[in-house]
């Protein structure tokens, strides 16, 4: 309503400006034919007024800066060209041309500056203006750190790093921090596991996507969704390309894809490769008590497991299934999938 208003307003004022114009210059020659025409003139500008405010009210503020840079620019150029014109010419050429450069400079400055400006990327200009100012008044720093982002390293996470769970304790503990970009075809895969008819494959799913909720929590809006979809790729090959895509590196815990990554030079993040490092060193000779669970592969061993899921394999355990027994490490087996410690029964009196 109110736009409205000011609209008629602007249309009356302009109205009566027009013929006012016309009134002073023309009545006394033309009469009131000439004041109706100067009146109905400003009115038809007072439409061109409107209508252009309604097209600019449509543009993003950078493209009116951009078109009001180049608007001056171009009436600035079209009165030094006049100035050449006055050389050569006089009277109405002299104005003819003037107008006419005006008007054309006029419109590609006000086209290709709004046009222009929105490839400068504004916000990554100020940021390093910004650090540069903050680079001369801080304290000095060494060489080294000034190449590493303030951000760290974006990172993909994949699904089986996912369902592993483990990654949540890593950020927890302020070991993986973002950004952490989550494909949108891991999540459609970790949807799919949630919705299956197998129970084990639902709970998997469920708990997937109840640790992405925690993620996003603990990460404070560095996790991220991202897109891309080569549809023509096979999934670990999807991942790979979104991480070389994004400079980023790959978190997974599935033994192919680390591999595969690394012959196309994505670095990985291995999350077994971590855990296993971390694990208290167990050497050959060293003791500790296990509980036997289930058969070996091989003739008379039992198995048991480490609080940390590592298997130990001892031999001559296959009767002792159920019990508590103190062994002794002799070989250790290492992979990137995980552990394997080797043992005998130390007291001959449990065989």
């Amino acid at each position: 309503m109110k736009k409205n208003l000011f609209q008629g307003l602007l249309l009356l004022c302009s109205f009566l400006l027009g013929a006012g114009v016309f009134y002073y210059f023309y009545f006394t020659s033309k009469g009131w034919l000439w004041v109706l025409a100067g009146g109905l003139l400003g009115v038809a500008l007072g439409v061109i007024v409107i209508y252009l405010e309604e097209k600019i009210r449509k543009l993003s503020l950078l493209k009116i800066i951009g078109g009001s840079v180049g608007l001056i620019m171009g009436l600035i150029l079209a009165k030094l060209i006049s100035s050449f014109f006055e050389v050569f010419t006089s009277g109405v050429w002299q104005v003819f041309l003037y107008l006419m450069s005006a008007l054309a400079l006029s419109y590609l400055g006000i086209m290709l500056g709004g046009k222009k400006i929105e490839e400068i990327k504004v916000s990554e200009f100020l940021e390093k203006i910004s650090d540069k100012i903050i680079n001369k008044i801080a304290l000095p720093v060494s060489s080294i750190s000034k190449k590493f982002s303030k951000r760290g390293f974006p990172k993909v996470i994949d699904t089986s790093a996912i369902i592993d769970g483990r990654i949540l304790e890593l950020v927890k503990t302020g070991w993986l921090e973002g950004p952490v970009l989550l494909p949108r075809i891991v999540l459609e895969e970790i949807q799919l596991l949630a919705d299956s008819t197998d129970s084990q494959k639902r709970a998997k799913g469920r708990r997937a996507l109840e640790l992405l909720n925690e993620l996003k929590e603990l990460l404070r809006g560095e996790l991220k969704i991202v897109e891309e979809d080569y549809k023509d790729l096979p999934t670990d090959e999807k991942l790979i390309k979104i991480s070389a895509e994004y400079s980023a590196k790959l978190i997974t815990t599935d033994y192919n894809l680390n591999k595969m990554s690394r012959l196309y030079g994505v670095e990985v993040l291995n999350i077994n490769e971590l855990f296993l490092a971390l694990r208290p060193p167990l050497r050959p000779g060293d003791s500790f008590f296990i509980q036997i669970i289930k058969e070996g592969k091989e003739r008379d061993q039992g198995v048991g497991y480490l609080e940390d899921g590592t298997m130990v394999v001892v031999e001559n355990a296959k009767n002792l299934i159920g019990k508590q027994i103190e062994v002794a490490v002799t070989h250790l087996l290492h992979s990137p999938t995980g552990r394997i410690v080797f043992a005998q029964i130390k007291d001959s009196n449990f065989r």
